[in-house]
């Protein structure tokens, strides 16, 4: 059985162990110059730091924390003569310390070109040339950079093949697609519980409505950004952008028609358009809250967090109680690793509205950041009972719990969210290694078993299964489970290590 999941799963669809693995191969044979960008939260910035330092023994690790504005980072390396032994430096903070702004460079054509990219990256792009010829270090930038890959695979001209990046997904952007919101009244919520069927008959209902309708007429506008959202909630988002188009032919300084515009382009990761899209509804409604709440999200895809946070505090000037905003400082402050801040404005926007589900959520995962578990498992529970069959909540709430070290509820937590989505692999394979610590192996091999039949293509649940078996005694069989997952992926020396301890525990040397 393969996998199809929607719009919003491919992210989770991301296992952080196996890119952690990835990440570490490289790290153990690096021997020249490389520039590596980690997309993480810092929190777990500082665990893969900790990790690959004990993994990759054979390097010499540094660790450069931007603790003070630069304006250039190769200046300022260059007079860092005691991180030149390093065979791996890690980097964190530069998207905060970074002073130059690539407006500032005399080459105006390049800067035009470069000011689509955050940043940190494009001052990066600039540099790697004065790296590689005088630094033969593998330079890893961690980065709590949404959309990172995204940057470096659409201009490879300006990073060249030493460049790779690894990202390592958090629960919070899983939750984004709650963040963007379509304006056309209250019936576009309704429209995303029906069934694709009732969507259908619904689009023929109002393509008659509008058919009826004067060329040029208010109501004609009113009935295309109805059908915008109705196309939206079915994930048909070129269509509903179509439908602003036809709304814009009409009248061009309608706010709704490029905000929902917006939307619809936000939802199909067109966020620099989309960003666009938004200033020109704000230019036609200045005080449009919901569009500078949007805006602000948009921005923060981008990784241009004080702008984004400007944009949600606009949206509470002109609306004080748009929880929504708050919710999205708490947001971008989580993602920056500020989760105390991230926990005062998660519970200004509950003070508002007791039951804003993503609020519980995102002080959950604040108070989980900083291991206050029991907390956070509370917050989940709260957004339990508003949501009660929402898969994300008790998918996180399981490994919330496992941290904490409650495997038994932490498994009861992965049942309900395999009740909910019976066809998670990750989940799966999640409440097999919880139940391997509980050494009840023989119901983790069926969860690791279950998830192979929905992925039978991840190495780490074929490593997880031959584990389960050799604690079981059962080596033969761990063996072949070891060798499914090399035959997958060949560089994972933990899959290598676990085969030659089987074969050794077999009496082989």
């Amino acid at each position: 059985m393969k996998y199809v999941g929607n719009v919003w799963d491919k992210d989770a669809l991301k296992n952080p162990e196996t890119e952690y693995q990835a990440l570490l191969g490289l790290l153990r044979k690096k021997q020249d110059f490389g520039m590596l960008f980690v997309r993480c939260s810092p929190a777990e910035g500082e665990q893969i730091m900790k990790r690959a330092r004990v993994d990759a023994s054979n390097q010499i690790f540094h660790i450069l924390r931007l603790d003070r504005s630069i304006t250039d980072f190769y200046e300022m390396f260059v007079n860092r003569a005691d991180l030149h032994d390093a065979n791996v430096l890690f980097v964190t903070g530069i998207e905060e310390f970074l002073e130059s702004k690539i407006q500032d460079m005399s080459d105006r054509h390049l800067s035009e070109k470069l000011e689509h990219i955050p940043r940190p990256l494009a001052h990066l792009s600039l540099l790697q040339t004065q790296l590689k010829r005088q630094f033969p270090i593998c330079f890893v930038f961690l980065l709590p950079l949404f959309a990172l890959k995204f940057f470096i695979d659409s201009y490879p001209e300006f990073f060249d093949d030493d460049v790779e990046v690894f990202e390592f997904p958090t629960d919070m952007e899983l939750l984004r697609q709650e963040t963007f919101r379509w304006v056309s009244g209250d019936r576009y919520e309704a429209y995303a519980q029906i069934s694709e069927e009732e969507r259908d008959l619904k689009y023929d209902d109002l393509q008659k409505l509008i058919a009826a309708q004067p060329l040029i007429s208010e109501r004609r506008i009113e009935l295309l950004l109805e059908q915008g959202g109705l196309l939206v909630a079915g994930n048909r988002c070129q269509e509903a952008i179509a439908n602003c188009d036809l709304a814009l032919q009409i009248r061009a300084d309608n706010h709704l028609a490029w905000y929902n515009r917006a939307v619809a382009l936000d939802l199909s990761d067109h966020h620099e358009e989309a960003i666009e899209n938004y200033r020109k509804a704000l230019s036609c409604k200045e005080d449009f809250y919901a569009a500078w709440h949007n805006l602000g999200t948009s921005l923060s895809m981008q990784g241009r967090y004080e702008e984004a946070i400007n944009s949600y505090n606009i949206a509470l000037k002109y609306k004080p109680d748009y929880y929504y905003s708050y919710g999205g400082k708490g947001l971008v402050c989580s993602v920056l690793g500020k989760y105390e801040e991230a926990i005062e404005h998660c519970e200004k926007a509950l003070a508002i509205k007791p039951d804003y589900v993503q609020g519980w959520f995102s002080r959950a995962y604040a108070l989980e950041s900083i291991g206050q578990y029991d907390e956070a498992i509370a917050s989940y529970d709260r957004a339990l009972e508003y949501k009660p069959r929402d898969h994300q909540i008790w998918y996180s709430r399981a490994k919330a719990l496992e941290q904490w070290g409650n495997y038994t509820e932490a498994i009861a937590s992965y049942d309900q969210a395999l009740e909910i989505r019976p066809d998670d692999y990750y989940a799966w394979n999640n409440r097999g290694l919880v139940l391997s610590k509980l050494e009840l192996y023989e119901e983790a091999i069926s969860s690791h078993d279950r998830a192979l039949e929905i992925n039978p293509d991840d190495y780490f649940a074929w490593y997880s299964r031959g584990n389960a078996l050799s604690g079981l005694g059962k080596l033969e069989e761990a063996i072949i489970s070891y060798d499914k997952a090399i035959q997958i992926s060949p560089q994972e020396p933990r899959v290598w290590q676990s085969r030659r301890l089987a074969l050794r525990r077999l009496g082989f040397d």
